[in-house]
């Protein structure tokens, strides 16, 4: 049986995470860390104590015990939500597509429209994923290097901190660099794509040409490691730089990761050059999500 997660699933809870199942979901401010499931148990029970509106979670129950878990969290604004742990005991993967469809009709409980997972290429999940109504619309690419060179960026090339007047900016760049097939599923409009994006700590910044972003900048800063993506325009002749600047500003961690999309082809033959080496493969996905459409009607008229 799938239903939603209560508090009196705590025991069966606690024995599910304990057998650590594989969390097959690959969140972005967790793809280089692996997370121990069991510390998960607080915040997935949390949701359910005080009714959090940014979390909701799934299970699949067979003579009391848990096979079975999905997770989902508000990305950036309610209209979009992301899944973040997919949970499977060993042996019981075909449940995976009935977990993933039910959640997708858990539009009419946290009033999303849209909801997007990413999981490993290689992973049968993504197949069962697609037939749970999920639609693979992009792959992207973790690129690693162990050793980074101390190069330090060119003094010609000067980035601000990223502030939130930056967004029309942010977005007329991002649509500029992302094709259709990508951005009609993260957004077409301001607001569509604002809402979508993850909600990763990262240190952000901009580069200008001509009172315009041309390049946008993501740094995140890990106990030892660090990761940082790029979004430039097509053909941007500082990209190279642009590489080197932010290997300088991950000075002292190692290894480096870049999470890089598919189209950004030009940015993988700079990795490679550079002594970086793709590691891992994710498929992107996303399911529009069915919401209960409120009708008007009639009422009694009351004195």
């Amino acid at each position: 049986m799938i239903r939603s997660l209560h508090l009196t699933d705590t025991p069966a809870l606690l024995i599910f995470l304990g057998k650590s199942p594989a969390n097959e979901a690959k969140v972005r401010d967790k793809l280089t860390t692996r997370e121990v499931e069991l510390l998960a148990a607080a915040p997935l029970l949390r949701a359910c104590l005080i009714s959090d509106d940014s979390k909701c979670s799934f299970v699949c129950v067979h003579q009391g015990f848990i096979h079975a878990l999905v997770s989902l969290k508000m990305c950036r604004g309610p209209a979009a939500w992301m899944i973040d742990r997919l949970l499977l005991s060993p042996g019981r993967e075909e449940v995976c597509s009935d977990l993933l469809e039910r959640a997708g009709f858990a539009g009419d409980k946290i009033q999303a429209e849209r909801l997007f997972l990413r999981l490993d290429c290689s992973s049968p999940a993504v197949e069962m994923a697609k037939q749970g109504g999920f639609n693979h619309y992009l792959t992207e690419y973790l690129y690693y290097r162990g050793q980074v060179r101390q190069t330090e960026p060119q003094a010609s090339l000067t980035l601000r901190p990223k502030s939130g007047a930056d967004e029309h900016g942010l977005f007329r760049l991002y649509s500029g660099a992302a094709p259709l097939q990508v951005r009609s599923v993260e957004g077409m409009t301001l607001q569509e794509w604002s809402q979508s994006r993850d909600k990763d700590a990262t240190w952000e910044l901009v580069l200008e040409k001509e009172g315009q972003i041309s390049a946008w900048l993501r740094i995140r800063l890990g106990r030892t490691a660090g990761r940082f993506e790029i979004v430039s325009e097509p053909g941007a002749k500082e990209l190279e730089q642009l590489v080197d600047y932010s290997m300088a500003a991950l000075k002292g961690r190692h290894p480096v990761y870049c999470l890089v999309p598919e189209y950004q082809q030009q940015l993988q033959r700079i990795l490679e050059e550079k002594g970086f080496s793709r590691v891992a493969s994710y498929a992107c996905l996303s399911k529009q999500l069915a919401v209960r459409v409120r009708e008007p009607q009639l009422v009694p008229l009351r004195a």
